[in-house]
């Protein structure tokens, strides 16, 4: 943070936070207190209002079963009965409907009603039908008179069933309209609902928001009024309260808009934010003088730190003041000049240093190469110098014993093809330990001729496809197709992939998965990737696994001379071998050759 952030900063924390930290703490109280006494006032409307609707449900029942009381019910029939019901359906404008029900719920006379389309609560035959259904006429057999559940009609209209018991086999079914409630609900300040169970909007509201079907629930639960914020459909805010109205199962809730309620307490909010707004511009006008006599010179001293810093030595701080700050400016120049003479002295003395250990690092580059180089020429030709002396006389005498066992059995023997290809095999060895040795010797001196990669590669994983399914190994080939052939000796190339297929198959001794890729790299080498499942290589011993005789095989299941001997013939067709492995993790042996140079036409 800058100097003149930091005066503004403090300015700010001396001078505005405290107004508005007294103006937001005024606000919040002033809100509280304003919420507290509107939550009073509409609680107090709300059960008054939840009053008056018990008032009218309760008066519209008694006047119901008054009327119905004044009628000879034990002198009439069923027909002239549901004639009679009339009366009570003109004197009472409430009610919907009447009905003459049995103690089986079906009609025992045509209900009374005057169906009117052009009213839009109109009774219909169907709202009949749900009467008969919702009629609480178990409720009534016991207590003589029964309010059921409130429903919705055809028409959307809430409708309130009614029963009463006339005697032991007829009841009187009536449909009550709440259009009264409503009305008297529209008259209420802001905006009035009833809601019966479950948050269902009975009157005043066609249907309740989340927050007040809670707010209605939770005072039908309690039967005790309560007040708080909702969320209206809309999401706009309104402060509410709500009422039980008697052991109906019903709430009355009143609610207006917050911003309505709580206007005092916004315009304090207003002028708590003009003040801090106010107090925010002097606070500017007084730091912007202050700053402007300290701020310019320490811009100036940071400015120069920062090019001294970048190495831009030739940029000298400006600051025209007799003061301490003048002081410290011209101190500061006089240390970047001093500096810049001492980093060019060390410049010129490390360039020529390091021109000096470039030159001994590459000579001493070139003799650690040459070094090794030698010794592993030596040790190959002491390998195959050893291989020479100990196979080449075995194989000629088995080789002998083969011809001879041939040209006894003849051509005709079944034997003869198997005897055939094992003197093939021997020869082959033979020739392998000859141009092994040939190698340790002497550089190549032929370029090999050209042939494909996939070819040796099959070769060598025909040799062990019999042990490869015997130690339950899966091979999976990855070979692509279309890629540039390569030069030199497939023999030798088919020894190298072999030798990588035989120490995968002995890390894997209980089995595993056994990868072998082919593709190119850039169009102008090949790749070939033979990876295991395996136990993997330690870090202390991937650096050793190309030498002579190095092995890490129990007793006599290896000399060490598979890795080394596939070395030095990757190294003799110009590329590399290379190794990636962790303990636990298998082995992956990647071997790199030139692409063969592409035949030149003649036009």
């Amino acid at each position: 943070m800058s100097f003149r952030a930091r005066l503004f900063a403090f300015l700010a924390l001396t001078g505005v936070l405290p107004v508005a930290l007294l103006g937001w703490l005024s606000f919040s109280l002033h809100r509280a207190e304003v919420e507290r006494t509107v939550s009073r006032a509409q609680v107090a409307v709300a059960a008054e209002a939840a009053r008056n609707v018990e008032r009218t449900v309760a008066s519209a029942v008694d006047g119901l079963r008054l009327s119905v009381g004044a009628l000879p019910l034990a002198q009439l029939s069923d027909a002239e009965l549901a004639s009679v019901l009339r009366i009570p359906y003109r004197q009472l404008p409430a009610v919907g409907a009447v009905a003459l029900l049995g103690n089986d719920g079906k009609l025992l006379a045509p209900a009374v009603y005057e169906p009117d389309a052009q009213k839009p609560d109109a009774f219909s035959d169907a709202d009949l039908q749900a009467l008969l259904r919702h009629a609480p006429l178990a409720l009534a057999e016991q207590a003589g008179t029964a309010l059921g559940l409130p429903y919705r009609g055809s028409t959307g209209t809430t409708r309130l069933p009614v029963a009463l018991r006339l005697d032991r086999v007829r009841f009187l079914a009536a449909e009550m309209s709440l259009k009264e409630i409503a009305s008297r609900l529209s008259q209420l300040p802001g905006t009035a609902f009833l809601a019966g169970q479950g948050g269902v909007a009975l009157a005043g509201l066609s249907e309740l928001s989340p927050d007040e079907s809670q707010l209605t629930g939770a005072v039908v639960a309690s039967r005790a009024p309560l007040a708080r914020l909702v969320r209206r459909a809309d999401q706009s805010e309104w402060l509410a309260a709500a009422a039980p109205v008697g052991g109906m199962g019903w709430a009355v809730g009143v609610a207006q808009p917050a911003s309505a309620a709580f206007s005092g307490a916004v315009r304090v909010r207003d002028y708590t934010i003009f003040w801090a707004a106010v107090a925010l511009l002097l606070t500017a006008l007084l730091g912007a003088l202050l700053a402007r006599g300290l701020s310019q010179p320490v811009r100036e001293l940071s400015q120069g730190v920062s090019a001294l810093a970048e190495g831009r030595y030739d940029q000298t701080v400006q600051v025209d003041t007799r003061d301490e700050l003048g002081q410290l400016a011209e101190g500061f120049n006089q240390m970047a000049r001093e500096i810049r003479r001492r980093d060019e002295e060390i410049r010129a003395w490390n360039a020529e240093l390091q021109q000096r250990v470039e030159h001994r690092t590459a000579e001493l580059k070139m003799a650690q190469d040459q070094i090794l180089r030698t010794r592993r020429l030596a040790a190959i030709g002491s390998l195959g110098a050893g291989i020479a002396h100990e196979l080449n006389n075995p194989l000629t005498a088995v080789a002998g014993l083969i011809s001879l066992a041939r040209k006894q059995l003849g051509e005709s023997s079944p034997h003869s093809d198997t005897l055939k290809q094992a003197l093939e095999q021997a020869r082959r060895v033979s020739k392998i330990v000859g141009d092994l040795r040939q190698f340790a010797e002497q550089e190549r001196t032929h370029g090999g001729r050209r042939f494909p990669l996939s070819q040796p590669v099959q070769s060598a994983l025909e040799l062990y496809a019999e042990e490869l399914r015997e130690k339950r190994i899966d091979v999976r080939q990855e070979l692509k197709d279309g890629l540039r052939e390569a030069q030199g000796d497939p023999v030798q190339i088919q020894q190298v992939v072999a030798h990588l297929v035989q120490n995968a198959i002995a890390a894997m001794p209980e089995g595993g998965e056994l990868r072998i890729g082919l593709s190119d790299v850039a169009g102008d080498a090949l790749k070939l990737t033979v990876s295991d499942s395996g136990k993997g290589i330690p870090t202390e011993m991937r650096e050793r696994i190309f030498d002579p005789f190095f092995t890490t095989k129990d007793g006599s299941a290896g000399v060490g001379l598979g890795l080394s001997i596939s070395h030095s013939i990757v190294e003799a067709h110009h590329g590399k071998l290379l190794v990636d492995s962790a303990p636990g993790r298998g082995a992956t042996f990647t071997v790199l050759l030139p692409a063969a140079a592409p035949a030149a036409h003649l036009v």
